[in-house]
């Protein structure tokens, strides 16, 4: 009975979230059906959700033309080290795309995923055609 009054809370919680758009709304306070929340950053939005197994970010950058530049960082710890990965994108690469950072590595079609992670952060870096820097951070909760 506790497991079904729990399974019914957290089912009336999925349904009455709807899209929500923060300046810096955590991945995991997103709606399980995964509704992208996005952030801008002075006009190059940043949209940032878990994949649905939890072992990767899926990000999307959109608005890219107004910048000259992104650099994005994933870093995170597990098992005593730390581990990321890291990218650029320049506005000839269109105006919206999307990437997906795993938290682990794959070799030859096989995939090894980081567990225990702990002290995740999505850093974003946006270059803009005036020469300002803007940084955009997010916490992850994995």
């Amino acid at each position: 009975m506790k497991k079904l009054a729990i399974l019914a809370v957290f089912f009336l919680l999925t349904i009455g979230v709807g899209e929500a758009s923060a300046k810096r709304i955590l991945p995991r306070a997103q709606p399980a059906s995964g509704t992208k929340v996005a952030s801008s950053t002075r006009g190059v939005a940043t949209g940032v959700k878990f994949r649905g197994d939890r072992r990767a970010i899926i990000v999307t950058f959109s608005n890219l033309p107004i910048a000259t530049k992104v650099d994005y960082v994933l870093s995170y710890n597990t098992r005593g080290t730390t581990q990321g990965a890291s990218g650029s994108l320049t506005s000839s690469a269109g105006s919206s795309v999307t990437r997906e950072l795993l938290f682990g590595t794959c070799s030859h079609s096989v995939c090894r995923y980081d567990t225990g992670i702990t002290n995740a952060k999505f850093v974003v870096t946006t270059y803009l055609a005036n020469g300002k820097r803007v940084v955009k951070s997010f916490k992850l909760k994995v």
